[in-house]
């Protein structure tokens, strides 16, 4: 972000007048000063045919009785006025030159030049003029008229403009300015959680409303809209946090549910079973687990195809969930029509007590679909966790007394093989604080 330079309304307003200030001054100083200097020279001329007039009796006297200093006081007298720059009077008859002021330059013609005739008493007898009479103003007298003319409007207009920019700047700051700092200030400091602060504006009672009262409504309506728009959002945001904490509990519980049984899936299963067998050795506790694999399902899918083959798989998951009597109990489908069951805080006796029983329910109940009346069997395949023994290698033996029961005819149960030479070797005893064998259906 980009810093730049404050300058306030009010500042910005005052340059703005004193600019047009200025420029109106120069526009009217321009022509104030034209209309004087020709106001000025209308006037000089007038004024010098009156002195001219007046002199005119007293030269003609004075170049007829050949008077040359009476000629040289008068030019003086007529030089010696303030608005006259020179003055010259040239005699006819003898030549010779009267002068006074400054002369002119050369092209500078004379603004009043007149013929001064002989006296009254002798026009008849001579009708020659006497001579001729030349006056130049005086610029530098004019333009100090002008001069004086000009600062006098000047400074007036100067007073004014000073007058009028200290009355927008009091006006500004006081109606303007003021307020609006605090509205900034109020602003900057308003934060998200804080929007129930109200803005007060430090300004007189007035009996009117003006632009500033208007901006602070706005400003109070904004805060209002703000906070109704964050309610919104907030349960917004609370609706879709609580659907999408639901669609990501059906995704999970989807990534780790088998699609067709409803039972836990091969991912689930290596979670879990890492988890339980972590558990239990590290306090030293039992875990069972006992493999279930259908027998003959091949036969099935082939002789009355694979939508049988899966509602006989649905079935035997669903007989196998309710004998699963505790809630620590769980059931996954590893694969194809091999199942798992997992059975924490249990030994190898109660397992096999599981199995058997399980065996008989899905032997002795036949499972009917679609007028059809089926018989299926399981094996079953059982091992107890070892001390320091790894999840592969316990479902490993697992496994493996699962092949002994299909080598023994199927339809039976079997123990892994290590845990059986345990068990020929020293009769079970149940340890105390461990679970009693579950009793078979009534």
């Amino acid at each position: 972000m980009f810093h730049k330079r404050f300058r306030s309304i009010a500042t910005h307003l005052v340059s703005r007048i004193v600019l047009l200030a200025l420029i109106g001054m120069s526009l009217f100083v321009s022509l104030l000063a034209a209309w004087e200097y020709e106001s000025g020279k209308r006037s000089f001329k007038a004024d010098m045919e009156r002195h001219a007039d007046s002199s005119l009796l007293l030269l003609s006297s004075a170049l007829w009785d050949i008077d040359p200093a009476m000629v040289g006081k008068q030019v003086k007298w007529l030089g010696a006025l303030p608005q006259v720059g020179y003055v010259r009077v040239r005699a006819t008859t003898t030549g010779e030159l009267f002068e006074a002021g400054i002369p002119p330059a050369a092209d500078r013609p004379a603004v009043l030049k007149v013929d001064i005739p002989a006296p009254q008493a002798v026009k008849a007898a001579a009708s020659i003029p006497l001579g001729t009479l030349e006056i130049w103003e005086s610029r530098r007298y004019y333009f100090e008229q002008i001069r004086n003319s000009i600062l006098g409007v000047v400074l007036g207009y100067g007073l004014f403009t000073v007058m009028v920019c200290a009355v927008v700047m009091v006006v500004m700051r006081r109606q303007l300015q003021a307020p609006l700092r605090q509205i900034a200030g109020f602003a900057s400091d308003l934060k998200p959680n804080g929007l129930q602060q109200v803005l007060v504006l430090d300004r007189p009672q007035r009996d009117y409303v003006d632009e500033i009262d208007l901006v602070a409504r706005g400003f109070v309506q904004l805060q209002s809209d703000l906070q109704g728009h964050i309610a919104h959002l907030d349960r917004l945001v609370a609706e879709r946090t609580a659907q999408l904490e639901q669609v990501v509990e059906e995704v999970k519980s989807l990534s780790l549910t088998d699609a067709l049984t409803g039972c836990w899936n091969r991912r689930a299963l290596d979670e879990r079973l890492n988890v339980e067998v972590k558990r239990c050795l590290r306090y030293a506790r039992t875990l069972s687990v006992v493999f279930m694999d259908l027998d003959h399902f091949k036969r099935i899918n082939d002789e009355y195809g694979h939508a049988t083959g899966d509602a006989v798989l649905k079935e035997l998951a669903l007989r196998c969930q309710r004998e699963l009597k505790t809630q620590v109990d769980w059931l996954a489908r590893y694969g194809g029509e091999e199942f798992l069951i997992v059975l924490p805080e249990s030994e190898a006796a109660q397992a096999h007590q599981l199995a058997l029983r399980l065996g008989s329910v899905i032997r002795n109940q036949s499972i009917d679909i679609d007028n059809l009346s089926l018989h299926v069997t399981a094996s079953f395949g059982i091992a107890q966790l070892q001390e320091g023994e790894a999840m592969d290698s316990f479902l490993h033996r697992a496994d493996a007394a699962l092949y002994e029961a299909k080598a023994a005819g199927r339809d039976c149960v079997r123990f892994s093989g290590a845990h059986l030479r345990r068990q020929e070797k020293a009769p079970h005893k149940p340890e105390s604080g461990r679970r009693r064998f579950r009793k078979g259906p009534q």
